[in-house]
């Protein structure tokens, strides 16, 4: 049940586990950027393993540079490429959620502008996009590759907001996970999460969301009530 209303001009979207169903194979792709680290004697403690993914990146950049025999962009781009082909598999394999087209058509229906803010990289993203017909509602599109801090940094979020010209307080960002909220949090916009089998209730969340959703259809009611 929805509790609430919204006044919105722009939805900004996470993708894998909001508009689709993304099976990445998490712990073989981590295991492989390793074994490709440890090859040019790069090493990261445990610590650092458990941050978000952008923490990890700037940690390799840290080393890399301390090293002094290896070029941060090489680096970077054989870890980008290692990552890509996990995210290939995965876009190969994927699935749309059964109401992410009724709920795009009708957020362009009501007037509204839409944007794609996500961690994966264009190469997998625009494959999805491409495959199930969604490249057309997006007036936006923020992916790994596009130079900001991955979420749950606020970087790709507050860019949009300024590419599209509209205020914090009339966007909202609708995500599936801890660093979607705390991502959204940190631009300033409203938050809006889909339960899942680990997050049931607000309580879940380090940080909690503006609204917890049973589905993605749910956020329409959110904001034609706003509106």
């Amino acid at each position: 049940m929805v509790v609430g209303s919204l006044l919105a001009d722009l939805v900004i979207f996470d993708l894998d586990g909001t508009l689709v169903e993304f099976k990445y194979r998490f712990k073989e792709a981590k295991a492989s950027v390793l074994k490709l680290l440890a090859e040019m004697g790069i090493f990261l403690s445990d610590e650092v393993l458990r941050k978000p993914t952008q923490d990890i990146f700037d940690e390799i950049v840290v080393q890399v540079k301390r090293l002094g025999s290896l070029d941060v962009n090489e680096v970077m781009e054989r870890v980008s490429e290692v990552i890509d082909g996990y995210e290939m598999d995965a876009a190969l394999t994927t699935r749309l959620f059964e109401d992410t087209i009724q709920v795009l058509e009708a957020l362009k229906k009501l007037g509204l502008k839409l944007a794609l803010v996500t961690n994966n990289g264009r190469k997998a993203t625009d494959f999805m996009l491409r495959r199930f017909g969604l490249e057309g509602f997006f007036d936006v599109i923020v992916t790994r590759n596009d130079g900001f801090r991955l979420k749950p940094y606020p970087d790709g979020i507050k860019w949009v907001l300024g590419r599209v010209a509209i205020s914090e307080s009339r966007a909202i960002f609708v995500g599936d996970s801890p660093i979607d909220v705390k991502a959204g949090r940190a631009a300033g916009v409203a938050v809006a999460a889909l339960k899942s089998t680990s997050f049931e209730s607000k309580g879940d969340f380090d940080t909690e969301p503006d609204y917890l959703v049973d589905r993605l259809s749910d956020i329409l009611i959110l904001i034609t009530r706003g509106r």
